[in-house]
């Protein structure tokens, strides 16, 4: 019986990485057929810019997606610490209001919506940890998680299955993706 559940447990796994395997190729070839110019050239671009001499890794991509996110948290973070007039650690409605009159009519909406979303209790004051959850909530939405697993997916390109990813495996992948498109 145990013999039978262990290989149960194997043939699950088994399963469950071939289906992985399966939405990673789904992903590529949907974003090549939507775009195969823009795949080849954002994978290019990875490949050299987090690649290095041999080639794009699995670590190399979560770099990418770390510093992608960190970008986007940072931007947010700076939007509404720019708000903190006093130097606090909060911004109040008081501080806001100051802020918007120094802008364009988009940019006082813009204020506005940045504020309300970050303002969780709806006290009219973003805390720390407030301000602190708008700029992670803002570093997801910088490169979404479905963004994320098509990154990921790329590494099927590796052509060699050396766990390495060239610009020569990602040209020759995308051709063996371009008859199924």
């Amino acid at each position: 019986m145990v013999r039978f559940m262990a290989v149960l447990a194997l043939f699950a796994l088994f399963a469950a990485n071939g289906a992985m395997a399966q939405g990673a190729a789904d992903l590529l070839a949907e974003a090549a057929e939507r775009n195969p110019g823009r795949l080849e050239a954002r994978l290019l671009d990875l490949v050299a810019g987090f690649g290095g001499s041999e080639g794009l890794t699995g670590q190399g991509i979560e770099e990418h997606i770390a510093l992608e996110r960190s970008g986007a948290r940072a931007s947010a973070l700076r939007r509404l610490l720019a708000l903190d007039l006093d130097a606090d650690g909060s911004v109040t409605r008081a501080e806001l209001l100051v802020t918007q009159r120094a802008a364009s009519a988009t940019g006082r909406g813009r204020l506005e919506r940045h504020f309300a979303a970050a303002d969780a209790d709806g006290d009219d004051r973003l805390t720390p940890d407030e301000i602190a959850a708008a700029g992670l909530a803002a570093g997801l939405t910088g490169l979404r998680e479905a963004e994320a697993a098509l990154l990921r997916a790329a590494l099927r390109l590796d052509g060699n299955g050396d766990g390495a990813l060239t610009a020569e495996e990602v040209r020759t992948g995308l051709a063996r993706l371009a008859p199924e498109v």
